[in-house]
């Protein structure tokens, strides 16, 4: 469990209760999502990791769909737009979307259907490489690690999944437009040549 800077007592409340079972990391102030799951993925410890976001909108039994395929390459992620998903989202939510996939396409990396889907399992030894490179704390980590991906020649499967909206998630308007400032950023790191080559 990454700690991202909380004052709720919450890392020491799982601390107490799971003791051993879970390691806690504590980030001494808030950085973001992006740089709390960079933080975990490096001090991940297991052959594979999957990334499941916290509210379940997308039932961790669809594991069943990614993990068939990860013999043939080390980063396979779900997907709410490709051809056969289930996804039960408001319209206005599945607009905005489609709009920023369209700009994260044109601008960041394209051939992908759904670069935001929080369903993704990676060898653990590339998505260390990936996260050791990457440089969004925010919502954008994931295109930008999905971009990385590319540049550095890992190959990456995308799997329709069955997802439904869940009241109470962190995603509102705001978010899209960080997501714009957050594509301009990765933008300004390409001409800067901050990023590794293959």
């Amino acid at each position: 469990m990454v700690d991202d800077g909380s004052t709720d007592g919450m890392s020491e409340q799982i601390a107490k209760r799971f003791g051993d079972r879970v390691r806690v990391v504590r980030q001494p102030e808030r950085r973001g999502k992006g740089a709390a799951i960079r933080r975990g993925v490096l001090e991940t410890r297991t052959e594979w990791l999957l990334f499941v976001d916290a509210d379940l909108s997308i039932p961790i039994e669809e594991i069943r769909l990614l993990e068939p395929r990860s013999g043939e390459a080390p980063v396979v992620i779900g997907s709410k737009r490709a051809p056969g998903s289930d996804v039960k989202y408001p319209k206005a939510r599945r607009f905005l979307g489609g709009i920023g996939q369209s700009l994260i396409s044109l601008f960041v990396v394209s051939g992908f259907h759904d670069t935001q889907c929080g369903f993704k399992l990676f060898r653990t030894d590339v998505a260390r490489e990936l996260f050791a490179a990457q440089k969004i704390d925010g919502f954008g980590f994931d295109f930008e690690v999905l971009f990385l991906a590319r540049r550095l020649g890992h190959r990456v499967i995308e799997v329709p999944i069955r997802c439904e909206h869940q009241i109470g998630g962190t995603v509102r308007l705001s978010t899209y437009v960080t997501v714009l400032r957050e594509i301009g950023s990765i933008l300004w790191n390409r001409v800067r040549g901050v990023y590794p080559r293959r």
